[in-house]
């Protein structure tokens, strides 16, 4: 019987390394076998603990590979969908992607195909974990190297809708996780339908959630553009408020629900109080920021500062082509940066690794560059790193300046 082979090591040493959990290194260096990290550290220390095995010297920069914790590759077919005025509101841009979608003539085929584009977009640009979402199934997209974890998104306003949705998922396979849309789109008992099938499964649930101030107005009061465009999709009015629940405020609404916990992610979360981040941060459940989207759709500025004040890392999300015509997760953390200058650049890379890999239940796995992580982490190179000389600069280089000129996977 011949003996296993013992994992081929190897070294990659770099001007920084950038672990995120733990302070950023000059001069440091990563051991890899062929799947996973082994060691994290000074090259000092690195090379004696392992002095005979190869080196590869690194020019720039060494961080994990960046996590996309919200997207819709479906939509990558329409291309950006403008509002049908420059004062159209949410619902108008709504109302604008569903024209496009109900009279588009692609193909299942050209669908996937455009889908699998932007996924290779994601992936050439330092993604290596997504979370999408859809209403189609897209399949495996098996020569793509992006891992995608894909949620299959179901909507259901009236009682009608909630039936044949409730009838619908019946006959989905349990391995293919379902969730719901938004709380003014999915009706109560759909929710909780859907919340106790990922709970029985244990299951990701994510939500768009506090994206526009109409969305509390429907809750509340039964008011605002979303009453009027749901009872011109569906005929009737709004069943809001609901007797016997307090929807005076959003997220209250959901808890009420059994719907925030720690397996729930919470979308955009523009518009929400300090109860409601209280709600949020006690429940354990994650919030997932999406800068360019709501900057295109014009609906507000996340309350960034106060989310981390209570504990809460949001994660990071391109949201779709449709509301964000750059779908870069370095454009998102630069327009975060530029949103709110007094956040420590340092804090905002790590929504983009860690903080998504925490949200999406992957963290053993992604988001830093520790010990029995994957080995599939970035060397990342460009004359904004050349003349960097201490960690807050080179958190403001990854940060500030867009997607740098070199990408490339090891």
């Amino acid at each position: 019987m011949s003996l296993p082979s013992k994992p081929l090591l190897h070294t990659y040493r770099a001007p920084w390394v950038v672990p995120v959990v733990s302070p950023a290194l000059p001069d440091g260096a990563v051991v890899v076998d062929n799947k996973s990290i082994i060691a994290v550290g000074e090259y000092s220390d690195i090379s004696r603990q392992y002095p005979d095995i190869p080196v590869s010297f690194c020019s720039g920069i060494l961080v994990p590979a960046l996590i996309n914790s919200h997207i819709h590759l479906e939509l990558s077919i329409y291309g950006v969908v403008h509002p049908p005025t420059q004062t159209g509101n949410m619902c108008d841009w709504i109302k604008a992607l569903l024209q496009i979608r109900e009279n588009a003539v692609f193909s299942p085929g050209e669908i996937r195909a455009a889908a699998k584009k932007m996924a290779r977009k994601q992936y050439d640009s330092g993604i290596g974990l997504m979370l999408d979402i859809g209403n189609i199934d897209l399949g495996m997209f098996h020569s793509c190297p992006v891992e995608i974890h894909s949620l299959y998104e179901m909507l259901g306003p009236s009682e009608d809708a909630t039936q044949a949705a409730i009838a619908a998922i019946a006959d989905l396979p349990v391995e293919l996780s379902v969730t719901a849309h938004a709380p003014y789109s999915t009706s109560a008992k759909l929710l909780e339908f859907i919340k106790n099938r990922c709970r029985k499964h244990g299951q990701l649930f994510s939500l768009h959630l506090a994206e526009n101030l109409d969305e509390g107005l429907l809750l509340s009061k039964g008011t605002g553009c979303f009453a009027q465009f749901l009872k011109d999709r569906t005929g009737s009015d709004s069943p809001f408020p609901i007797p016997g629940i307090d929807s005076s405020t959003v997220v209250g609404y959901l808890q009420q629900l059994g719907i925030i916990d720690s397996k729930t992610i919470c979308v955009h979360c523009v518009h929400l109080s300090d109860e409601e981040i209280k709600i949020i941060a006690d429940s354990g459940a994650h919030v997932c920021l999406c800068p360019g989207s709501n900057k295109f759709l014009s609906v507000g500025t996340v309350r960034l500062q106060t989310l981390l004040d209570h504990g809460i890392l949001p994660a990071l999300g391109t949201d779709s082509i449709a509301s964000n015509p750059n779908i870069d997760l370095w454009q998102e953390m630069a327009l975060l940066q530029e949103e709110h200058p007094g956040v420590s650049s340092e804090n905002i890379f790590s929504m983009a690794t860690i903080g998504g890999a925490r949200a999406i239940g992957r963290e053993i796995e992604y988001g830093s560059l520790e010990a029995g992580k994957t080995a599939r982490f970035l060397h990342i190179q460009g004359v904004e790193f050349e003349d960097v000389a201490n960690p807050e600069q080179l958190f403001e280089c990854l940060v500030m300046n867009g997607q740098p000129d070199s990408v490339k996977w090891l």
